[in-house]
């Protein structure tokens, strides 16, 4: 997910959310610290979506905030363009929309977002965002996908609220401020941020994140700044190879962001970005430390022009996940409910330049410079000229050719290797019993070599065949947990790794895996009609360095 900062009026925000709490009454069904009038209560239950948790490491650094000036944001040339100050009964649908699921974000999160009042609420010009400890049942994915109506559902034991302005407030460049109080507890992870709203350079984080303010375990002693808000950028390429990069800043003294209403902010230009907490702008990040890693027309990996992927539409979403792998599961000090209050969202575009964004931007001379990542050097691609052909999947026969002495259409050769760096060789080469063959070269721990397509084809009519393929390991370097094969859906949707016997040094094995078993993997989610990777092999993630390794003759049969 998000994250970001602001501050200066730290002592007067915390004055004015006393003087908030002093006025108002809890919920009938509350216990937390945070009081507001009774919500009402439906009988609705539902879903929402989260984004994938980034596999390369962040670029992250601490400050603490000082003592610094008022910032206007009218007085900088500044243009407010839209708001909403909560000040309504209900929610205002014309400008925000309720996300519902029990997927768990590709996070592992243990919540359903739902739209019940009880999660989400106005009261007193404050709009509350409520995690509750209560079972829900609900659509295990997203609306947004394109077999949303195919899903299954999900039960998970918290529900919460999760909305978003997407199609109803989409922006490029600006500056957009939330002043929020956020919940605390193990397993607490608010947060304010932006997805892109076209997916203009593909799926996942190619086309980008901003994370304007995240937290996790606010006031416990599972972390140790438990007063520290983060934020962050996603970008490069799709899962999981994809490039993060950010910043935390912890606030002065006993100031925690679970007692007090703090502005967080981000001021977006055309090649720059900036982290603010109230009157203090933390962090800084330019293009020439993000990428996006798109797929050329032929087929191959390309880095695209510009400063993609943060020169696109982008949507706010509000959100309080429970759980999921970077909080780790509530327990027995955790207290539900716990609330995100939010008291305004503000959206300015600089009417000094507001095509790029430049010209009304505020620089504190401490904030930290992000250096970001940059992207790999591409190797050249084994395409040559335009990769077109015929293919019907209800048309084929007992066997589905992905690489036989060459690519087959559609599927395309290709690879994932994290952390936004590339020390990975992947070939074409020849070998005397098996004429054309891939190799491929491991110098780095984690990457993965697969075939796929630009967009998923069904192959629902073969769940009784079986996924065949040749192997052979050429050197084992520092391989020591085997290997592992699996078929892809657009992720999260995926076999999982499926574990395969380890060949002999130096020898061709051939392996056939039912697809059977793929679907029966305890931690699959297949889905044979949505399948756009029918073919992907790694030595184990994490234990790869040195190993080089050749595939051939992979197919599907029944």
């Amino acid at each position: 997910m998000p994250q970001r900062t602001y501050l200066r009026l730290a002592w007067l925000l915390g004055a004015l959310a006393l003087v908030v709490a002093a006025c108002t009454e809890s919920p009938t069904d509350t216990t937390d610290t945070t009081e507001a009038t009774a919500a009402p209560t439906t009988s609705a239950t539902s879903t929402t979506t989260t984004t994938p948790t980034p596999t390369s490491t962040p670029t992250t650094t601490t400050t603490t905030i000082p003592a610094v000036e008022t910032f206007h944001p009218r007085g900088m040339g500044w243009d407010l363009v839209w708001s909403d100050e909560f000040n309504g009964v209900d929610l205002d649908e014309t400008k925000w929309e309720f996300e519902e699921n029990c997927w768990g974000g590709g996070n592992e999160e243990q919540q359903c977002y739902t739209d019940r009042v009880n999660n989400t609420y106005l009261s007193d010009g404050i709009l509350h965002i409520r995690a509750i400890e209560e079972q829900s049942t609900g659509l295990d994915g997203s609306t947004d996908w394109a077999d949303a109506d195919e899903l299954g559902t999900a039960t998970l034991p918290y529900t919460s609220g999760r909305i978003r302005t997407k199609g109803k407030g989409d922006w490029v460049y600006g500056r957009f401020e939330i002043r929020a109080q956020l919940p605390f507890g193990q397993g607490l992870w608010p947060a304010i941020w932006m997805l892109p709203t076209d997916y203009a350079y593909g799926q996942g984080v190619s086309s980008g994140e901003i994370d304007i303010m995240e937290a996790v375990n606010l006031k416990t002693v599972s972390v140790p700044d438990t007063n520290t808000v983060h934020g962050t950028l996603h970008y490069g390429a799709d899962w999981p190879s994809y490039a993060t990069s950010g910043a935390s800043l912890r606030l002065s003294g006993d100031d925690n962001p679970a007692d007090a209403f703090h502005v967080y902010a981000i001021e977006w230009e055309e090649d720059e970005i900036r982290w603010y907490v109230d009157d203090t702008h933390y962090a800084t990040q330019t293009a020439d430390g993000w990428y996006s890693q798109v797929e050329a027309p032929n087929g191959a990996a390309a880095i695209a022009e510009g400063t993609a992927p943060f020169d696109q539409p982008f949507h706010l979403i509000l959100n309080v996940a429970v759980g999921g792998t970077w909080p780790g599961l509530p327990d027995d000090t955790t207290v539900f409910p716990q609330e995100m209050l939010v008291d305004y969202v503000r959206v300015y575009q600089c009417g000094i330049s507001p095509k790029d964004g430049t010209g009304c931007g505020t620089d504190g001379p401490a904030a930290n410079q992000i250096a970001g990542n940059q992207p790999p050097e591409l190797p050249e691609s084994i395409f040559v000229g335009p990769f077109t052909g015929d293919f019907d999947p209800a048309a084929l026969g007992d066997v589905m050719t992905v690489f036989e002495n060459d690519q087959v259409f559609p599927w395309k050769l290709g690879s994932y290797i994290a952390g936004g760096s590339l020390d990975f060789d992947l070939v074409e080469t020849d070998d005397e019993d098996h004429e054309t063959v891939i190799e491929t070269t491991f110098n780095t721990d984690e990457a993965i070599v697969h075939f796929h397509a630009s967009t998923p084809y069904d192959l629902g009519d073969w769940s009784d065949g079986v996924v065949e393929f040749d192997l052979r390991v050429i050197d084992f370097g520092s391989s020591t947990a085997g290997f592992v094969m699996k078929v892809d859906c657009q992720h999260p949707c995926s076999s999982g790794d499926f574990p395969i016997d380890d060949p002999v040094a130096g020898e061709w094995t051939h392996y056939a895996v039912p697809i059977s078993e793929l679907l029966a993997g305890a931690r699959s989610s297949l889905d044979l009609t949505q399948v756009n990777i029918p073919f992907a092999i790694l030595p184990a993630w994490g234990s790869q360095d040195g190993v080089v390794m050749q595939i051939d003759n992979v197919m599907w049969t029944r």
